[in-house]
């Protein structure tokens, strides 16, 4: 048998400082030009910063975006949902 999830994907730019999860695992992806801080974790440009959970568990956080140089750019961030 099979355990089925969905993924959702959402873009986040410098007006969205928190971002809630709920999810299993939490893919956070840098294109802005400047380093983006997940909660203080540095994210370089074109990088991504991954969050996993293991089946059956689910990431409750919320966590805090913060943009470097210039104070824009956006942050793609997908989850990973059990379904």
């Amino acid at each position: 048998m099979y355990t089925k999830f969905v993924t959702e994907t959402q873009q986040y730019d410098q007006n969205t400082l928190n971002v809630s999860t709920n999810c299993v695992d939490i893919i956070f992806y840098n294109s802005t030009a400047a380093t983006v801080f997940v909660d203080g974790f540095p994210v370089l440009p074109g990088a991504t910063y991954t969050i996993s959970g293991n089946e059956k568990e689910i990431n409750v956080s919320t966590y805090k975006l913060s943009f470097g140089a210039g104070n824009t750019g956006i942050v793609y961030v997908t989850r990973k949902k059990y379904v």
